[in-house]
């Protein structure tokens, strides 16, 4: 089947995969340095503070840097961040939604849509994006926890998320947790009910002329969607 396959086509192909990936790890590495600036701010503000003999402010702020450099060094702390971000930014547009006059006059003509209700749909939508924000930190403790495990049965050991982790544990233990964990497992189908709930919202604001896309109810919806493409890449981009 192979000889059926343009080759121009086939690398063209390669090459935008490629691409694709390329510009979402530099998006993802992005974000993280982005938030370890609070973390170099707090130590600049230590150093201040020492050269004035300040010492409980010192303390502090060497605490509060300690704690931002440490959480954005772990795996996963780019995902977190663009997790909370995305979510937060749905949560706003629904509760919005809810005060919107618009909102009150939309009526999806769907019938499935119309035993749902806007209402009803926007309240499922913020109960997803809820659990979204949840599982985030979760799910990076969890591969933080399968690295450490690992180490131990390799007679390693880690004193902290600055501590240098070969690029294989890291790799196994999200593989380890994606594929095993029961509670990975739950958040698929979660996050797949989640994808088809927000499609089928969109759908129903779509076909409804009382509907607006452009409301706050419509974003919501196109937030829902980005929040599972979000996941999807970032959980290829850590697989493969």
């Amino acid at each position: 089947f192979g000889s059926r396959i343009p080759v121009g086509l086939s690398a063209g192909a390669c090459l935008s995969a490629y691409t694709l990936l390329a510009a979402m790890i530099y998006i993802f590495n992005g974000a993280k340095s982005l938030c370890a600036l609070p973390g170099q701010a707090c130590s600049e503000c230590g150093k201040c503070c020492a050269s004035v003999n300040c010492g409980p402010i010192k303390d502090c702020c060497d605490s509060s840097s300690k704690s931002c450099t440490q959480f954005t060094e772990k795996p996963l702390s780019s995902f977190v961040i663009l997790a909370w971000i995305c979510s937060l930014v749905e949560l706003w547009f629904c509760y919005s939604a809810m005060s919107e006059p618009a909102t009150k006059s939309c009526v999806f003509t769907d019938s499935t849509g119309a035993s749902v209700g806007i209402e009803n749909w926007i309240y499922v939508q913020m109960g997803f994006a809820i659990l979204n924000l949840i599982f985030a930190p979760w799910f990076q403790h969890q591969v933080w926890e399968q690295i450490h495990r690992d180490l131990v049965d390799k007679q390693s050991v880690l004193s902290g998320p600055s501590t240098s982790v070969p690029k294989d544990v890291v790799s196994g233990a999200f593989k380890q947790v994606l594929l095993y964990d029961i509670g990975i497992l739950f958040y698929f189908f979660a996050l797949i009910a989640s994808f088809v709930w927000s499609w089928m919202g969109g759908g129903w604001i779509h076909e409804s002329a009382s509907c607006n896309v452009d409301d706050n109810a419509g974003w919501a919806y196109y937030m829902g969607l980005c929040f599972f493409w979000l996941a999807s890449f970032y959980s290829f981009c850590w697989y493969c």
